[in-house]
């Protein structure tokens, strides 16, 4: 099994769309929504051409995307994280989170944000060594929360 991370080309932008929507349809369906962005091509597009969304491929097949936003003091954002269905629970994501830090190996840190009730989310971040640090309602008017996580890098 290979597992590789590849910067996204803008010709990937609507398999990458694809496999998102397919990946994040859980979410929709017990929240209502996608994550923003997700189902607009043009999202795909204008987050390539920042230069730091990577496609995944599992032995030469592209499995899911990782999009991330490094900031000036070595802190990086997991933006949005997503594999296929098809290629889940094949380690594929942990490979990934492998990867993507030695990618950006000077990171002091990194956060992410993921629903209140994805714990399948809670349990995989806590095992690289997230921790959560709080949580935030995007929209007043409505329940859905976000639970932030961070992960401190030592040196």
């Amino acid at each position: 099994m290979t597992i590789t991370l590849s910067l996204a080309k803008i010709e990937d932008a609507e398999m990458l769309k694809s496999i998102s929507v397919e990946a994040f349809t859980g979410d929709y369906e017990q929240y209502g929504s996608y994550p923003p962005g997700i189902e607009s091509l043009a999202w795909h597009q204008s987050e390539i051409e920042k230069g730091h969304y990577y496609k995944i491929q599992y032995n030469d097949e592209l499995a899911g995307g990782i999009c991330i936003i490094p900031s000036y003091n070595e802190l990086i954002e997991i933006k949005y994280f997503f594999i296929s269905e098809k290629y889940q629970n094949k380690r594929i994501g942990s490979m990934t989170v492998e990867l993507i830090e030695k990618q950006y190996s000077s990171a002091k840190a990194w956060t992410l944000a993921t629903p209140y009730k994805a714990y399948r989310n809670h349990h995989f971040y806590e095992k690289f060594g997230y921790t959560k640090i709080g949580e935030f309602q995007p929209d007043p008017n409505n329940a859905f929360k976000l639970f932030e996580y961070k992960k401190e890098i030592v040196k």
